[in-house]
């Protein structure tokens, strides 16, 4: 079993590189989650677009930061200074819809720009731990997706079982499987993305949750309720296509991050 490492920040949300063309322009968050944003590991990056569901949470995040209170890495638990500045109107008064976000903190070394999720509360620092999946497990998946033809049919033909992996909280019989499935490309659009389909498994019983639009490049705390880690998937796209998924009560979009 292989340890995601602290020191490398379970891979930082994103190792990819950014082209010249895209480097300086303004990249979006946007979060379904009160408290929950992405933003540049360095504030020499600049600053992203912070936008919620309820714009009320934008108010609250500027007023959280203003305070001095500092946000938190879901990945590592390190806590980051951050900085929110609200647009204003043309006769000065700030509107909510959404604000500028920097964090400044801890920095891994690299040569590309890497980005974090940050939580305005404290969080756990969880150490995910990874592996090939077994072969009960692929059993497990194999018997559950026989069980049903009429609505596992198309899934089954898509899924790479022996390249599939498995992450857990160490010690923990709830695991999150993820099995790669079949590509998806326009290169009209510069777009490339493998498809990975999503089960849990808690004992011997295997659930299939749902299908996510690329690769999760790395997993964060966001459900601290459950032992189920939260993923954030990458498609490669011209320019930064990221979203964040919760596995909580079956597999929902919960986060976005990006921008051409």
């Amino acid at each position: 079993m292989r340890l995601l490492q602290r020191g490398i920040t379970a891979l930082i949300l994103g190792l990819a590189a950014v082209a010249p063309s895209v480097a300086g322009e303004a990249k979006e968050s946007h979060s379904a989650r009160p408290g929950l944003f992405f933003a540049w590991l360095s504030p020499d990056d600049g600053s992203v677009v912070v936008q919620f569901d309820d714009p009320a949470h934008v108010r609250a995040l500027a007023r959280h930061c203003d305070a001095g209170r500092g946000v938190f890495s879901t990945q590592t638990g390190v806590k980051y200074q951050c900085k929110m500045e609200v647009p204003k109107n043309a006769s000065g008064q700030e509107q909510w819809d959404s604000a500028e976000a920097s964090v400044q903190g801890e920095v891994p070394k690299s040569d590309t720009r890497q980005f974090g999720l940050f939580s305005m509360a404290p969080v756990r620092a969880t150490r995910w731990a990874t592996r090939r999946i077994s072969a009960p497990e692929v059993e497990a998946i194999a018997a559950l997706l026989g069980s049903d033809t009429k609505r596992f049919g198309a899934v089954q033909r898509q899924l790479k079982l022996a390249t599939a992996s498995v992450v857990s909280q160490p010690g923990s019989p709830t695991v999150a499987i993820i099995v790669p499935g079949r590509v998806v490309e326009d290169r009209a659009a510069f777009y490339h993305a493998r498809r990975h389909h999503v089960f849990t498994k808690n004992g011997s019983g295997v659930s299939y949750l749902g299908e996510v639009p690329g690769k999760p490049v790395s997993f964060a705390d966001i459900d601290q309720a459950t032992q189920l880690p939260g993923l954030v998937v990458s498609e490669g796209c011209d320019g930064w296509c990221i979203t964040l998924w919760s596995l909580a009560g079956g597999l929902a979009q919960v986060g976005r991050f990006g921008g051409h």
